[in-house]
């Protein structure tokens, strides 16, 4: 027997044996809210072939997976899901979290005038230093490092702050609420004590508003609540001004060096 012909029959009988798997179509009017990267962040996540429990389950996501999200199945919690290319089904919206991409391929730069508050004028180069990932807690941002060139009245000074923007949500959610956080190391009171300040980009709202500066003692009384921000590079400026004014006086006569810094102070 013509072994060749063998062959083929049975790789043919053998493909005839699979299943074939219909296309999952997603309908465009059916879908509703944002669409975009999504980051797993539970074990063993089902996908299903409708937007329902009782939906054929198709297979399952693993935690810390990347998936594709076209929209939200209306009147559901379950959002239609591509990865690699191909629909692969519906997820339950509490199992992902959006993602966005705030990694840069420039530096930026900009000015900050806050001199009529008796602060600095400050110029500042930022520049990306690459995405850290914490798998265990399902945290992804992208680290900065931000030099500055300050005038204070005749004083001239210069440091160096870190800054991050997280890439997933803080709380892991569903709303697109990104933390941005500039830290001053060497500005310390005590050990791991050191000024930063954090604001939030509320994505879907095209706006930065600050959230917290880590010292009371160094913090403005009356805080500039928000700027507008339609893109990550919009944000890290923002952020940058609003995080900037929120240091008082005394923070920044201690970052120019015309008081001492309670950080180099030596243990007793």
């Amino acid at each position: 027997m013509n072994l060749k012909f063998l062959f083929t029959i049975t790789l043919g009988l053998i493909i005839l044996s699979q299943p074939v798997r219909a296309e999952i179509i997603f309908a465009p009017d059916q879908l509703v809210g944002p669409s975009g990267p999504h980051l797993v962040i539970r074990s063993h996540v089902n996908v299903r072939e409708k937007p329902a429990n009782t939906g054929k389950k198709l297979g399952k996501l693993s935690k810390n997976d990347i998936v594709t999200v076209q929209g939200r199945a209306k009147g559901t919690q379950w959002l239609a899901v591509r990865r690699e290319g191909e629909n692969i089904g519906y997820v339950y919206a509490p199992s992902l979290t959006p993602m966005i991409d705030a990694s840069l391929k420039d530096a930026l730069s900009g000015q900050i005038d806050l001199s009529e508050k008796d602060k600095p004028e400050c110029s500042y180069q930022l520049t990306y230093e690459g995405r850290a990932i914490e798998e265990d807690i399902s945290f992804v941002s992208s680290d900065y490092l931000v030099h500055f060139k300050c005038e204070m009245g005749f004083d001239i000074f210069r440091f160096t702050a870190m800054m991050f923007m997280s890439e997933v949500p803080v709380d892991l959610g569903n709303q697109p609420i990104y933390q941005i956080t500039l830290n001053l190391p060497e500005i310390a009171t005590g050990y791991e004590e050191f000024l930063s300040a954090t604001a939030l980009y509320r994505q879907a709202e095209d706006t930065v508003a600050m959230d917290a500066v880590s010292l009371k003692a160094y913090k403005e009384k009356d805080l500039k609540k928000s700027a507008e921000a339609k893109n990550v590079k919009q944000a890290l400026k923002a952020a940058l001004a609003l995080q900037l004014d929120s240091f008082n006086v005394k923070a920044w006569e201690i970052i120019a060096g015309k008081i001492p810094n309670p950080g180099d102070k030596k243990p007793q």
